[in-house]
């Protein structure tokens, strides 16, 4: 367990790096986006893994996954304390350049603003977009889960009249870094053949596969 001082110094950190956030469009152009994902193992080891796309037709430029250590224990709210450095090593191993990178994870969206693709984004100097399953802070749910039918349309997700993201498909999407929440969800649209974005889905199956064969193996 963490003490109360332990996790307010973190809170003081991601309050600190939500000010670097950027919710504008800072890219020339658009042609590949990077999906990126964790997969958790017992003894705090995990596959990180990276899947570059071609945002036009979705074919895979490159992909790759590590091997990694997860140092910091699972708090939640604090997911960018644990997998920031394991998602920042793989995207090192790539030698495709990506405009956009896309994260398993909140960017915005996040009760201090700074979930892990934020993280990512502020430390990396990259445009990102955060992607999560569920959220952090139930005080948005009420809005957030009007709609269950299946549409195209986004429903914005709203606190005290500030647009922090959006609703698309079961998944809750925001702006990571250097980047607007209409590019950001532009860009998810496009890349959603299936509920979940393609280049977050194929490197969530990579890492998984990956995995499963590094037990297999040891």
């Amino acid at each position: 367990m963490c003490s109360y001082n332990l996790t307010q110094q973190l809170a003081n950190i991601q309050y600190s790096l939500a000010d670097k956030v950027l919710e504008e469009d800072c890219f020339s152009k658009l042609d590949a986006v990077a999906g990126v994902d964790v997969s958790f193992s017992v003894d705090n080891k995990a596959v990180a893994a990276v899947v570059v796309l071609q945002l036009e037709c979705l074919e895979i430029l490159e992909k790759g996954t590590l091997l990694v250590e997860l140092f910091f224990p699972y708090i939640p709210g604090f997911l960018g304390m644990r997998e920031t450095d394991p998602v920042i090593s793989v995207l090192n191993t790539l030698k495709h350049d990506f405009d956009v990178l896309m994260v398993n994870g909140h960017g915005v969206m996040h009760p201090r603003g700074f979930g892990l693709a934020s993280h990512v984004g502020v430390l990396m100097d990259v445009p990102s977009i955060g992607v999560a399953k569920r959220l952090i802070d139930e005080r948005y749910i009420n809005v957030a889960t009007q709609k269950h039918h299946a549409s195209d349309e986004f429903q914005l997700i709203k606190e005290n009249n500030h647009v922090l993201g959006a609703f698309f498909k079961g998944k809750y999407v925001s702006v990571g870094h250097k980047i607007s929440l209409k590019s950001a969800l532009d860009i998810v649209k496009m890349t959603s053949v299936f509920k979940t974005p393609e280049p977050i889905r194929q490197a969530h199956v990579l890492a998984t596969e990956t995995f499963k064969q590094e037990l297999k193996d040891n």
